[in-house]
């Protein structure tokens, strides 16, 4: 057998094991993990679906603050522009798979002198010539002329992908450019969840306002029941000052309440990119007939994740950056060439008469490179063994994320069930107690006592409320859509 036979049948056999291109990852395949079918818990009261999030929570002035926060937020704005960023940049790139075409033009202007070649002392003293004559050589003078040169064409390069690397190198940029859209696309999601989160805490903090208000009211109303009564001597100093202590606290309470609802108006602002362009909250109440969760969820809703397809595509890419880097082994072969004019007359630069060219074919093989190229073969079966593990890990996580918030989701709606009947009965015995202070059977430590009662349960049951609303829009952000959607897309 020939030489050429046994290196051409080296190269084939060495094509074959480095394997063609990787195939797409599905999250079905063997990850080491167990992934449940679904997840199914004890639902309490309702099970209707959500339709879409935003509007299942009946606020306009949400929809009209998201809706500002995706035209106007500096953070949703930059997300936009990092996108055409990567779009660019994996443009860049991923061009090595095109050949590389270049248009030139040159001037060239040289200056030589003939006395460099022995040609000005004949020139000027030839044979037989007088003394007379010999000036200009006797005198040394350098005799040197100019030639200009214009030129025209192509240039032309070329490497012919024989077997596939530069396709893995395009494919993978283009799986890079997807993941981070993908990731992207997961910064913005998570913006307005973020948005909507701080929304409510604003309506909260509102309500809570609110509360105070309605607290400094009632307790200015007894401070002033009291004062008579004391003026008439019918009640002790002692009351008439734990009245007034009750109102001062209140004021403090109340102003503490003003400045959290200004401050998450201030971050609203900003958020929106609009500081100062006035309050954002403009109601108290916070929606309290939300849809409850379904019944069961598909485990498989987590495709549907942003950064879950994210890290799909980057276990893909490391795939194809691993083949990439396994046919650097192979020989490369490579196409170069010219096309154009070169004359010294510029108006004859684009006649035919006057065309230069060349073409060349150029092979290149790996000979001695300090095993370098075999570690970066190694580096990248690392790098893809590890965009496996980070697969997993994030597949975990979303299990986890989506567990326990649909846990928490149910034990949030059975402890504001518990608060409602707290806040009727907390109502009621706070009306009792000043009934009996008003006939003197009780004390006005009870009745305030059963005021601050009543305030900090209904300040509670807020609280809860809000506390919902937020583990809804996390849940929300951890399926990566509604509830209507993951059931459709899970069939």
């Amino acid at each position: 057998m020939s030489k050429s036979c046994i290196v051409f049948s080296a190269i084939i056999l060495l094509f074959f094991k480095i394997g063609c291109y990787p195939k797409p990852i599905v999250l079905t395949d063997d990850l080491g993990i167990d992934i449940p079918n679904e997840w199914s818990i004890p639902i309490y009261g309702d099970s209707a679906n959500v339709g879409d999030w935003l509007s299942s929570f009946n606020d306009e002035e949400l929809i009209r603050y998201i809706g500002l926060v995706k035209t106007e937020s500096p953070d949703f704005l930059s997300i936009i522009q990092n996108k055409k960023m990567g779009k660019y940049n994996a443009k860049i790139r991923g061009s090595s798979f095109l050949p590389s075409v270049n248009l030139g033009f040159n001037r060239s202007k040289s200056l030589q002198n003939l006395s460099a070649f022995g040609f000005a002392d004949s020139f000027f003293n030839p044979e037989g010539s007088d003394s007379s004559s010999q000036n200009a050589g006797s005198n040394n003078e350098v005799i040197s002329f100019e030639n200009e040169t214009f030129g025209f064409g192509l240039s032309y390069q070329w490497e012919i992908d024989i077997w596939g690397r530069l396709l893995n190198e395009r494919r993978a940029e283009q799986k890079d450019y997807e993941a981070l859209k993908y990731d992207l696309s997961y910064l913005g999601f998570s913006l307005v969840i973020r948005s909507a989160i701080l929304y409510f805490q604003g309506v909260e903090a509102s309500g809570q306002l609110d509360l105070s208000i309605e607290s400094y009211n009632s307790l200015v109303d007894i401070r002033d029941l009291v004062k008579d009564r004391y003026e008439k001597g019918l009640r002790s100093s002692l009351d008439y000052r734990l009245a007034e202590t009750s109102v001062s606290t209140a004021i403090l309470g109340m102003e503490g309440r003003k400045n959290q609802l200004a401050s998450i108006n201030r971050q609203l602002e900003i958020l929106a990119g609009k500081y100062p362009s006035g309050t954002f909250i403009k109601q108290s109440k916070l929606p309290k007939n939300i849809s409850s969760v379904p019944d069961a969820i598909p485990a498989s809703i987590v495709q549907r994740r942003p950064d879950v397809r994210s890290l799909v595509l980057k276990v893909e890419s490391s795939g194809n950056r691993t083949a990439q880097a396994k046919r650097n082994l192979l020989p490369g072969l490579s196409l170069t060439g010219s096309l154009g004019t070169s004359t010294q007359d510029f108006d004859k630069i684009l006649n035919e008469d006057y065309g230069i060219w060349n073409l060349g074919l150029n092979v290149t093989a790996p000979i001695f490179n300090g095993k370098k190229l075999r570690s970066a073969v190694k580096v990248q079966e690392a790098a893809f063994e590890k965009s496996k593990q980070d697969l997993v890990k994030g597949l975990l996580q979303a299990f986890s994320e989506i567990e326990q918030l649909m846990y928490f989701d149910q034990s949030l709606v059975i402890q504001i069930k518990a608060l409602q009947t707290g806040v009727e009965q907390s109502k009621d015995a706070y009306n009792l107690s000043k009934e009996r202070y008003d006939k003197g059977i009780t004390t006005l430590e009870s009745v305030l006592s059963s005021q601050r009662q009543y305030n900090s349960i209904q300040s509670q049951y807020l609280q809860l409320q809000r506390q919902a609303i937020e583990n809804r829009l996390l849940l929300i952000l951890a399926m990566g859509g509604d509830f209507d959607f993951a059931v459709e897309g899970s069939n």
